[in-house]
């Protein structure tokens, strides 16, 4: 029999979030962000959305990119750079994901095909010879960040309660301050602050400043294209960084900062929060499971780049297939939990006396569950209004508040996914504690829950 094994293992999680706005003076949004887990090959964002799966995951051996791209043009096809930036740069860093090259100059290279694609896409007519976009990207990986830019969107790290601005803007005003030609309100308002030095597009070559930072447990990462930053103060910023909110709602009050300025440009923000912990992962084999390596062997792969033509097609997005199914979206996952996993070692737990009609959620014998007649549980009638119906909200804010316990923030964004994909509470409580590292985070979260879930009854 194999020896039996355990021992620490250190586990690097990311939370992200991100949000783009047309403003309120913008006829269309020029903005695009995105966020890829490169060990799994997951390009996470369509159309401005975030897919779920990627709210909160581990950072494996590829690591996580993050990107926000600033289109310029207007009507001439600046969105259409912007999505090409980071399309193109998500398509080649999955390519190359593997390879024994430095993310640095594997991120150099993706920008080069990027901006060799935004160049190939302008119209032989010349009605898009002047887009072109901005680009910030950040690799995150395991306690190092690697950051590439190009133009005047920018890269912040918030820790210990201070804002600091990592990169600098490549514009001919930041330019004429850092000579001390301009004093930084004079380059606040000065009528050229918006010509930029190189942007992804322009007829000359591109090369991206790239500097490599540590990234430490609860340091937050903010990602954003100028609509934020040219028209809220860096103090503004910092207080809503430091509200304590999770990061979907101060994603939500930047870009109403942004709006309550004037509302003048697009805004673009991304938020990434690193969870850094300690783990005892035990294994049967006698070996033990790397930290960083992914749960599942399923590996989502994106579309191929946008063709290299003389004129590139817009750049559409490829649906990505369904992923690992770990997340509290994925309403069969209970289901599929092996026979000997930890939701069999809790079995009894999930047996709530919450009036509850037998589920596979509980884990009870197939001949259990099919002599169970579908009675409506009493909690049903007390909570819920039955498969369509709402959530009490006092049931979820104990589901959450026992979460959060061990995911911090994120768990509010996690509890109103799952609770989307299912109306039974023991099955909402079996999804979550997926999400959780170890069997015994798992059974404390089950015990937690339980012990609101009474509290209400009662």
């Amino acid at each position: 029999m194999a020896e039996r094994m355990s021992a620490n293992q250190v586990i690097h999680q990311i939370v992200v979030y991100g949000l783009s706005d047309r403003g309120l003076q913008r006829e269309n949004n020029e903005d695009h962000f995105m966020v890829v887990d490169l060990t799994r090959r997951l390009i996470g964002v369509q159309e401005n959305q975030l897919r779920p799966e990627l709210f909160h995951h581990d950072i494996g051996q590829g690591g996580t990119m993050l990107m926000v791209a600033d289109g310029l043009g207007g009507h001439e096809g600046g969105e259409i750079a912007s999505q090409l930036a980071v399309d193109t740069v998500a398509q080649t860093l999955v390519d190359t994901t593997g390879q024994d090259t430095p993310v640095s100059e594997r991120i150099i290279w993706a920008v080069g095909m990027a901006h060799e694609a935004i160049c190939k896409y302008h119209g032989a007519s010349g009605r898009t010879r002047h887009m072109a976009s901005t680009l910030t990207a950040v690799h995150i990986g395991h306690g190092m960040m690697t950051i590439a830019q190009v133009g005047d969107s920018r890269a912040y790290r918030f820790s210990a309660g201070k804002l600091v601005l990592l990169t600098e803007d490549q514009t001919v005003v930041h330019m004429m301050q850092k000579k001390g030609m301009l004093t930084a309100e004079e380059a606040q308002n000065h009528p050229h602050r918006n010509i930029i030095l190189q942007a992804l597009g322009q007829d000359k070559s591109v090369l991206p400043e790239i500097q490599t930072l540590p990234f430490t447990h609860n340091d937050c990462l903010l990602l954003c294209s100028d609509g934020l930053s040219s028209y809220v103060a860096h103090e503004r910023i910092e207080a809503i960084m430091a509200s304590g909110e999770d990061e979907h709602m101060r994603c939500r009050h930047l870009i109403e900062a942004a709006n309550a300025a004037g509302g003048a440009d697009n805004v673009t923000v991304l938020l990434a929060r690193l969870i850094v912990k300690e783990s005892s992962r035990l294994q049967t084999t006698g070996r033990l499971v790397p930290s960083g390596a992914p749960r599942s062997t399923t590996r989502v792969v994106p579309g191929p780049r946008p063709a290299a033509g003389d004129q590139v097609p817009p750049p559409a997005r490829t649906p990505a297939a369904p992923a690992r199914p770990t997340s509290p979206s994925a309403s069969s996952a209970a289901a599929k939990t092996p026979r000997g996993s930890w939701a069999d070692q809790f079995a009894s737990m999930l047996k709530w006396p919450w009036g509850h009609k037998d589920s596979e959620a509980a884990s009870t014998s197939p001949a259990t569950r099919q002599s169970t007649a579908p009675v409506e549980s009493s909690h049903t009638k007390a909570g819920q209004t039955g498969a369509a119906g709402a959530w009490e909200p006092q049931v979820l804010k104990g589901v959450e508040d026992s979460l959060a316990e061990y995911l911090g923030p994120v768990a509010k964004i996690l509890v109103g996914r799952a609770a989307q994909q299912t109306h039974d509470v023991r099955e909402l409580c079996r999804l979550l504690a997926e999400q959780l590292a170890t069997d015994q985070e798992r059974a404390a979260f089950l015990r937690s829950a339980l012990q609101h879930q009474q509290t209400h009854r009662s």
